[in-house]
């Protein structure tokens, strides 16, 4: 998960050495991180899809190589057109992993899985917080490199796979729901699939149009080149320290009461924006409340949709569909009206996230009642398997 955050964080810091090095303008130079999310938001529903065929330890492998391929690819090659096929390759395995790791924390290590899977994306957050910083030491100018050394540290997760078992995979646990409460949750599925997606679309707009845009507009506020960088730092670190401090709470509180209040919380903190004075502190609150969003959003969604069919791959293909689509969009917008106009668009990405995680919070509210009501029969599968996931668990912890 270090590798996956450094290498989502590594772009921006180098984009001033593309430029030079193949005469790009800003725009082409910044092409390189859009391939890498969009083939990210293929590897998130590609992996899915034949994760079942071909078992947990397959589809990790699998993911890692394609990651390493590309980054090789991106570090080595040279030629621009090739380096943007790299990028894309590097963003098909990234994805690949960043949804097996989410799936297979929250499924497989049982109780264990939501709080571990707040202490992953929490490595995630490390690796975005370390890349620039890398980057900062080495010179820009040396970027195939680094691009290389994190590639070859795809090669310890690697290594560490025989502890994994290819069976079962989260499809084979998941439980069978009665006929009726299946029927049910059948017509229930789409909104809900529809409010999460909506989420995390819009959370990863506010999460990745801060990252993108807080430094232009400090720069505009007076702030000085440096300031508004390390502003911009302190704001990743925040959202980083956000998922590892409420990796604790996630075994106490419900993932809808997380969710919802980080949204809320979130919102207050972009609307202080505007106020004199207050700009930094109000980004690095508003990263402090996103990171706790994406893990246990996606808890949540695993114990309102079965997190074993196709539901965690929309949506995380959703949030990152959001960090690509949005900050162009965002830009595109700052152009016509003006940097000052960033805080008023963000504010009302903000409002909207949580009036929809308000509704789908009370909308599910009832939920657990109703399974209470009906307990769901194990498969077959799951029973075969009953024994095996104590032990599978353990193992299946060695994925990032």
């Amino acid at each position: 998960m270090v590798v996956i955050g450094a290498l989502l964080a590594l772009y921006g810091p180098v984009v001033p050495a593309l430029r030079d090095s193949f005469g790009l303008s800003e725009p082409t130079a910044g092409l390189a991180l859009a391939a890498q999310s969009l083939g990210a938001v293929v590897g998130v529903v590609g992996f899915h899809s034949v994760h079942h065929r071909i078992g947990n330890r397959a589809l990790l492998a699998s993911s890692y190589l394609t990651m390493l391929a590309g980054t090789l690819v991106f570090g080595l090659v040279g030629v621009w057109p090739l380096m943007l096929a790299g990028a894309a390759v590097t963003g098909l395995g990234l994805g690949g992993v960043d949804f097996a790791i989410s799936r297979l924390f929250l499924i497989g290590l049982g109780s264990r899985g939501p709080a571990l899977v707040n202490v992953a994306h929490g490595c995630f957050g490390l690796g975005t917080v370390l890349a620039p910083a890398v980057i900062a030491a080495a010179g820009p100018a040396h970027y195939g490199p680094v691009f290389v050394a994190l590639g070859l540290l795809s090669l310890i997760p690697l290594a560490c796979m025989r502890g994994i078992r290819a069976r079962p995979t989260p499809a084979e646990l998941s439980p069978a729901a009665p006929a009726g409460d299946r029927r049910t949750g059948e017509r229930r599925l789409p909104v809900v699939l529809a409010g999460f997606v909506a989420v995390y679309l819009l959370h990863f707009a506010v999460q990745s149009g801060i990252g993108n845009w807080e430094p232009t507009h400090l720069h505009a506020l007076g702030h000085s080149v440096t300031s508004a960088t390390a502003a911009t730092s302190a704001y990743w670190l925040a959202m980083t320290v956000g998922r590892f401090l409420v990796a604790p709470l996630a075994r106490r509180w419900s993932p809808a009461t997380i969710v919802t209040a980080s949204c809320a919380l979130m919102t207050v903190s972009v609307l202080l924006v505007m106020v004199p004075g207050m700009t930094p502190w109000a980004y690095a609150a508003a990263g402090l409340c996103i990171g706790p969003i994406f893990p246990n959003g996606l808890n949540w969604l695993n114990r309102s949709a079965p997190a074993s069919g196709s539901a965690m791959a929309y949506v995380i293909a959703a949030a990152m569909l959001g960090s690509v689509a949005f900050p162009p969009a965002l830009g595109a917008a700052i152009e016509e009206y003006g940097v000052g106009s960033l805080p008023v668009m963000l504010s009302g990405l903000c409002l909207t996230t949580v009036v929809i995680s308000a509704a789908l919070a009370g909308r599910l509210r009832g939920t657990r009642q109703q399974t209470a009501a009906h307990p769901a029969t194990p498969s077959p599968q799951a029973t075969r398997t009953t024994t095996t996931v104590g032990t599978t668990a353990t193992q299946e912890k060695g994925a990032s």
